[in-house]
């Protein structure tokens, strides 16, 4: 009986003991998942403040708001990965590697254009690539600092602890599919919760304020989001019809040429006026004979959408009298994959025309030039293969001998045709730091001291503006009408101390109102014969064609004039914004009353003009009226 007493009473103290013990191992397995789960949080603070390195920011320069939206972006990734390898070591040493590499890159990227990569930018980087090895880079604090973060982060993941694993468990399978399926929801309600983003996407008329405002991870997936064009509300094709069969009566009285004019239309890469930012003074002149143009000239200003970069969007609103407003990407290439009624194509359909002829001092397979351009109804394409023997300024043929090219084009032309030409020339283009280039006529600012790359650029806008006088000079002494049309596709990205002497603050802190003076480029309209004299304040790239259509005396579409009565509405709109008739600002998404509703017909002419294949009214895009 004594030895049953002792046994019950061992037992209860060996149970007693077994569960203090199991208490304790419980305990520790708690304190190791708290610390597992601050560990993760930590890391994704840490990658969110190596990214931002990159970008001269710090994590304290954020809203506590915007730093959990990013950080919540970065969980995702590293949450996937992490139910992928069953182990966080592997998830977050990839993620590191990855935030290393897309910092150094964009790092890179912003110093020649201002800002970092955007989703858009994917479809372009065949693009990028064949200019990416003229520029030359510097570095920084940042830049080390950016690295280092990484480097420390990639350290930290090496010495945790690997738990090794002879097979896959029931917990393994639930666990990652369990974080793939967390995940998945997440990404879902992204999608449909404008919430999350807070209006990001609508700070897409400056990327780089955007990504310096929200983070370049929480910018770039909002920017991804606008990857889509969608029907617009209340899209209906015989809404279009009944939009643009208004303009079928023809009110403007052409005139009869005896011979259809020559038409030259030159896209002059980075061509702008910088005095539009804030007066500055120079030793010489920057543009005098452009600023002398006084007879037979329509000239002024025009709103272009892009800043720094982006020249084929310019010359996709100026062909095709789209907008970017209601236009995400790149059009040449995502949405460009069938023939599309443009000004070139109503200009054949005139009488008197030959071969249309495209011409670009570079590569022909940048932004897929090479394939865009016959579905534009273009008949020639001339690149850089066809300039031989050409002066190069820095490492681009000279805007010289790209007009030099277009009188060979004009003395090579069928006698009894008359020239249409599209011309995008090179000589301007960045970057603007190539010190072994020497300048005959160096154009310096005098009032203050100012980097070197503002020197160069003025230097080759007074360039540009000596070979378009040799241009003009000679086609006026040609008998055969002739009209050409100049304007510039964006303006130049420079160092921000040149904004900040010059327009007293940096790209950084504009507002709306400043950043659409950052976009406007001047255009001019000249012919050798007579077509009066205008000044336009402001206008947009989506209507120059429309308006050299007009001065040409040429047969337009519907669509062309129902653009140039919007003009006389809405006479500036891009994707930074609009102006109304009276010259105020607005944002696109702010628009009221008769301007909501006329931008909102706009946006669905568009879409049967870009996207509605099968119901698109041809008829109302070409000048003949008749579907191809």
């Amino acid at each position: 009986m004594q030895a049953d007493k002792e046994g019950e009473n061992l037992s209860v103290t060996e149970r007693e003991f077994n569960s203090e013990s199991i208490g304790k191992k419980r305990f520790k397995n708690d304190i190791k998942k708290i610390l597992i789960v601050l560990l993760f949080l930590a890391l994704l603070v840490w990658q969110f403040s190596s990214m931002e390195l990159f970008f001269k920011k710090t994590i304290t320069d954020f809203d506590i708001g915007i730093i959990i939206k990013n950080i919540a972006l970065f969980g995702v990734v590293n949450v996937i990965l992490t139910g992928l390898f069953h182990r966080m070591k592997p998830a977050f040493m990839i993620t590191y590697v990855c935030t290393l590499l897309i910092g150094i890159v964009n790092y890179f990227v912003i110093s020649f254009r201002g800002y970092g990569i955007v989703f858009m930018d994917i479809y372009a980087i065949k693009t990028a690539a064949t200019v990416a090895g003229s520029y030359k880079y510097g570095i920084d604090i940042y830049f080390f600092a950016g690295i280092v973060s990484c480097i420390a982060g990639i350290a930290v993941c090496a010495v945790m602890p690997r738990k090794k694993r002879k097979y896959l468990n029931l917990r393994d399978v639930c666990g990652f599919v369990v974080a793939i399926l967390s995940s998945a929801v997440f990404i879902v309600w992204l999608n449909t919760s404008s919430a999350f983003f807070n209006n990001v996407s609508s700070l897409s008329w400056d990327h780089s304020i955007g990504i310096s405002d929200y983070g370049y991870i929480l910018y770039f997936v909002a920017n991804a989001g606008e990857a889509g064009v969608q029907e617009p509300d209340g899209y209906s094709v015989q809404k279009v019809d009944e939009i643009l069969s208004k303009y079928n009566e023809d009110s403007i009285n052409y005139t009869s040429h005896t011979k259809s004019p020559n038409i030259i239309m030159i896209m002059n890469e980075s061509f702008s006026d910088l005095s539009v930012l804030g007066n500055f003074r120079t030793n010489r002149e920057v543009m005098p004979f452009f600023d002398s143009m006084d007879k037979n000239v329509v000239k002024g200003y025009v709103e272009s959408s892009v800043y720094g970069g982006y020249t084929a969007n310019s010359e996709f609103e100026f062909l095709t009298g789209c907008t970017k407003a209601f236009l995400p990407g790149n059009p040449y290439l995502q949405y460009m994959d069938d023939y599309l009624p443009s000004i070139i194509s109503n200009i054949k359909e005139q009488n008197g025309y030959g071969k249309a002829i495209a011409m670009h001092p570079y590569n022909p397979s940048g932004y897929n030039r090479n394939r865009v351009y016959p579905l534009f109804y273009f008949d020639k394409f001339l690149s850089i293969d066809d300039f031989k023997n050409s002066v190069l300024v820095r490492d681009y043929i000279s805007d010289k001998s790209d007009y030099e090219k277009i009188m060979e084009q004009y003395e090579n032309k069928d006698k009894d045709s008359s020239l249409c030409l599209f011309n995008v020339t090179m000589q301007n283009h960045n970057p603007y730091d190539d010190t072994s280039y020497k300048f005959k006529k160096k154009v310096e600012v005098t009032n203050f001291e100012t980097s070197p790359q503002v020197s160069q650029y003025l230097s080759l806008i007074k360039m540009s503006d000596d070979a378009f006088k040799e241009l003009v000079n000679y086609f006026k002494k040609v008998k055969e009408p002739t009209i050409i049309l100049l304007f510039g596709d964006h303006q130049p990205h420079l160092p921000d101390s040149f904004y900040q002497d010059v327009f007293g603050k940096t790209p950084l802190q504009f507002d709306q109102s400043d950043s659409m003076k950052e976009h406007l480029v001047p255009f001019v309209i000249w012919a050798n014969y007579d077509i009066g004299e205008k000044y336009i304040e402001r206008t947009s790239i989506n209507y120059l064609s429309s308006i050299l259509l007009e001065k040409a005396d040429l047969k337009m579409s519907n669509y062309n004039r129902y653009l140039l009565d919007l003009y006389n509405d809405i006479p500036s709109i891009s994707a930074t914004g609009f102006y109304d008739k009276n010259g105020d600002l607005h944002k696109i998404s702010e628009a009221t009353g008769e301007y909501a509703e006329k931008i909102k017909e706009y946006e669905m002419i568009q879409y049967n003009y870009l996207f509605d294949k099968k119901n698109r009214l041809d008829k109302y895009y070409n000048a003949s009226g008749k579907s191809r």
